[in-house]
């Protein structure tokens, strides 16, 4: 780490701000005094890996810390430091790209780049959790590639005893931000305005050292007419020193000051050309900068004289205390008051007016101006719920609950904000209203009906077909007929809110369900262009999201991952619930689609395998279609770790639907075939007969015949299965699951074990043609109990006729097993199984008999046991001996067979 420096010198930092300073760092007031003792701490604890400041509002940290880094950077003794404001925002793939570029590594050579830069966070409390969990692994497992500052109103959840004693944690408490009494006495006089010792002994016993405290006394002293008795008031009263002296400074402001700060004190971060849009007043620049000079009431964050910028880009920020002052005197009322609410109200009319909405409801609700926000949620509720999730909707609504009554046509707002928030309970009573409304005398938009009656039809209050054919209609009505005399294309919704984007998604998302695809396919695409346009990234990913299972389904599996990708990369925070189910979603449809491609290309789903099954899916509550896909993907990782049993197990948990809707074909199908394979796996002729059945009744032809041809291949009947595979391949079929090209490689395994290898690889060849362009590498994987191997197919194919895909394939399998083969070993027969269930006894194997076993289950002989763990001969018959004993049996077949049905093995 880079060695600690000394600071030397004390004295005021006004004026002499330094041009090569760290961008975004906080700018110091013209009255600022050097905290030299403070920065000397902060010098010596910086040397370590993590830095934990924590103090409350007002302890002076920011100030603090930026007087540190400007100072350390005029003298070039810091090194580079990277200043950040921390929020959300700052997810945990944010926060490690950051330390990653601090630390050197976005260097794609990779070479070290040495000491780390210093990553100063301020406000680090209000990071998410996952940013601190990172920062914490970072912490225990590679301190050496991290140079963090956090600055915090808390204590953060880190790991502290090992790191401090190895010198790579250190914790700052508040208590190194008290002023010494002669540090104390400095700043009074320079906000006092007087020297009396009396007045100045006062405030600083007043204060006890705080800088917030001992600002706030000294202005409110320094209005007064007799400043000595102030003082000494102030002295006796010592019940909640910081909001009362905020109190009696914002009362001593002038009337002009008093208006900026009501129309602008509940911004997080305003700049001075915001500040006159909102107080409508030409000079809102120069009195926060006035109103900076006291280095509390206002922070300048940025200053036009030294960064360059245009006067109205200067931003300042207003004090925590301060802002509280303000919320306060805003619930209270006054004339005051009144004067700023009709202000900002007029600019948001304004903001309105040019199509500016960002802010405009945060900014009404702020100054308690309920009915207007009402308003404007009944106009812009949408794009308010898509631009930052709407929290603050379900906020107002508490609040303010007369107002969103008052106003039926925000009701839609409200409900859309509670649904995409996966709230479904709140949702529907709003849902509810929403259709009760549209029967009255003012009914609602014809759109946000037809909305509405999709999303309860998917929590079952209605058919889903029936809202469907209704949203059908509303859409073809709001196209309207094409525009004439127009050289350009237009969109037909062009010009229309952003509730017909949602209702296009909604539509999709349904027909995605019901299993019209390529309409589906439409309307989401229609969807995300429409949001894409309005600036609603998270309504278009999740659009996205949706649209990559729409592909997936129809068979596209590389445009499945590339929107699968994109939905990602666009909610790289993932913030909001919608966000999350997104992103969700899309990790889903990733790993689906993965599992299809050939094995080096799905390491991305090793993080899925590592895991359970149900580990990083978030599903919204009436997201139907991805909770089935949920389901297959835990089968799939079942059986991809070696248990087809507990695969068939996953399946045949009945799926949760509502109560008017039953599975529909297409997902019926994909469920049957997927059971069938598991049940050609695990010897199961009841189950397969029982599934041909079921698919017969819903005219499934060639879903039937290909679970026909896997039934006649277990039974022994390779002619038979010839025929039912054949068939299979020539009838229409659904893209997901692959039945044809699953159905001619059989074929081509069958008929070659029958010696005609003509007839055998131009089927494979066929297969091959047929999945190259969706990389589908699933039926390769040697479905045929009696056929030939598919590798030594695919070998004598690539000597006739190769091709880049078919040559992947056959890498790909060389040396491995069919699926058959590979789980025979390890999957119970029926009868096995029902033998387990009569017996019922428990049985605990030791992690050498369980590898001794594995050994036994691969044919090896005692002797290559041994040497494959190598023991002695004798050690493998001891244990070999124990196994019986527990198992109850005397030879190995019988082992083995009550080991498959304990997943043993």
């Amino acid at each position: 780490m880079r060695p600690p420096s000394t600071f030397a010198g004390a004295g005021s930092a006004a004026g002499g701000e330094p041009h090569n300073a760290p961008p975004n760092v906080p700018r110091l007031p013209r009255t600022y005094l050097a905290r030299v003792g403070l920065w000397q701490k902060i010098d010596r604890a910086t040397a370590g890996a993590v830095t934990l400041l924590v103090a409350p509002p007002g302890a002076g940290k920011t100030l603090g810390v930026a007087g540190w880094v400007r100072t350390a950077a005029r003298r070039g003794s810091a090194g580079p430091v990277h200043w950040v404001e921390g929020d959300a925002s700052w997810s945990a793939p944010r926060i490690a790209d950051l330390l990653d570029r601090a630390a050197g590594k976005a260097d794609p050579d990779g070479e070290d780049a040495g000491v780390p830069d210093l990553v100063v966070i301020d406000d680090a409390h209000r990071l998410p959790c996952s940013a601190v969990e990172l920062i914490d692994e970072r912490l225990r497992t590679a301190p050496e590639t991290i140079r963090l500052l956090l600055i915090s109103q808390w204590d953060l959840p880190l790991t502290r005893l090992v790191p401090e004693m190895l010198g790579h944690f250190t914790m700052l408490h508040g208590s190194l931000l008290r002023m010494s009494g002669e540090e104390a006495a400095t700043l009074v006089a320079s906000h006092a305005q007087t020297t009396d010792p009396d007045v100045v002994r006062s405030i600083v016993s007043h204060a006890q050292g705080w800088a917030a405290v001992l600002v706030l006394t000294a202005r409110a002293i320094a209005a007064q007419p007799d400043p000595r008795a102030t003082a000494e008031r102030f002295r006796r009263d010592s019940a909640h020193p910081g909001d009362q002296m905020a109190d009696e400074v914002f009362g001593s402001l002038a009337p002009r000051e008093r208006h900026l700060l009501l129309c602008v004190g509940t911004e997080e971060v305003v700049s001075a050309s915001t500040a006159k849009h909102l107080t409508h007043d030409a000079a809102a620049g120069d009195i926060l900068g006035a109103l900076e000079t006291s280095g509390l009431l206002v922070t300048r964050l940025s200053d036009p004289d030294t960064d360059g910028l245009d006067p109205d880009d200067a931003r300042y920020r207003i004090h925590p205390l301060l802002a509280d002052v303000i919320r306060r005197r805003i619930a209270v009322g006054g004339v005051d008051v009144a004067r700023a609410r009709s202000t900002v109200a007029r600019a948001v009319r304004i903001d309105i007016a040019r199509g500016d909405t960002s802010r405009s409801f945060d900014r009404l609700i702020s100054v308690a101006e309920p009915n207007a926000a009402a308003e404007l949620l009944a106009t812009e509720g949408i794009e308010i719920v898509g631009r930052d999730g709407g929290f603050r909707i379900a906020e107002f609504v508490r609040r303010f609950p007369g107002s969103i009554a008052a106003h039926p046509q925000a009701w839609f707002a409200v409900a859309c904000e509670r649904w995409f928030a996966g709230d479904v309970v709140a949702s529907r009573h709003w849902l509810d209203q929403v259709l009760m409304t549209a029967f009255g005398p003012d009914p609602l938009p014809e759109t946000e009906v037809a909305c509405a009656r999709m999303m309860r039809a998917r929590l079952g209050l209605e058919p889903i077909a029936d809202a469907v054919a209704n949203a059908i209609r509303v859409v073809a009505q709001a196209q309207g007929p094409p525009p004439i005399g127009v050289g350009v294309a237009v969109s037909p919704f062009a010009g229309s809110g952003a509730t017909i984007p949602v209702l296009l998604t909604e539509l999709g998302i349904c027909q995605n369900w019901l299993g019209d695809l390529s309409r589906a396919e439409v309307n989401l695409t229609m969807a995300i262009g429409l949001f894409h346009s309005r600036g609603l990234v998270a309504f278009a990913a999740s659009a996205k999201s949706h649209l990559a299972f729409t592909e997936y389904m129809q068979g596209r599996e590389h445009i499945c991952r590339r929107a699968a990708d994109e939905t990602i990369a666009l909610l790289a925070s993932g913030t909001t619930p919608l966000e999350r189910f997104a992103i969700a979603r899309a990790e889903l449809a990733l790993a689906l689609a993965g599992m299809m491609d050939l094995p080096h290309r799905v390491m991305r789903m090793q993080r899925l395998l590592a895991g359970g099954p149900d580990e990083g899916v978030e599903v919204h509550p009436a997201d139907l279609c991805t909770r089935y896909w949920v389901r297959m993907r835990e089968a799939r990782i079942a059986m991809v770790r070696g248990s087809v049993v507990e695969a068939e197990r996953i399946l045949d948990m009945p799926l949760k639907l509502p109560v008017a809707e039953a599975l529909p074909a297409h997902l019926t199908v994909a469920l049957a075939v997927e059971r069938a394979v598991y049940a050609n796996l695990s010897y199961e002729d009841l189950t397969l007969r029982q599934l041909s059945e079921s698919l017969g009744t819903i005219g499934a032809a060639a879903a039937e015949a290909f679970v026909d041809g896997l039934r006649a291949d277990l039974r022994g009947d390779p002619r038979a299965a010839v025929a039912a595979f054949r068939k299979a391949a020539e009838r229409p079929s659904h893209p997901q699951p692959p039945i044809r090209a699953m159905a001619l490689v059989c074929v081509a395994q069958l008929l070659d074990a029958l010696g005609e290898e003509p007839d055998a690889l131009a089927s494979l060849k066929e297969a091959v043609t047929i999945t190259d362009v969706r990389r589908n590498a699933t039926p390769f994987y040697g479905w045929s109990r009696h056929g030939a191997t598919v590798e030594s197919l695919l070998d004598r194919l690539d000597a006739r006729c190769s091709t880049p895909w078919l040559k992947e394939i056959l890498a790909s399998v060389a040396g491995q097993a069919g699926a058959v083969a590979h789980f025979a070993a390890t999957t119970a027969t029926p009868r096995e199984r029902e033998q387990a269930r009569s017996s019922g006894q428990s049985i605990s194997l030791s992690p050498r008999e369980r590898a001794v076993l594995n050994e036994l289950a691969r044919g090896a002989t005692y002797a290559d046991v041994a040497a494959a763990l190598f023991v002695s001969e004798n050690t493998v018959k001891t244990h070999v001996s124990s196994i019986y004993l527990k198992l109850s049996v005397s030879r190995r077949s019988d082992a083995l067979a009550v080991a498959r049905t304990r997943n043993l093995i």
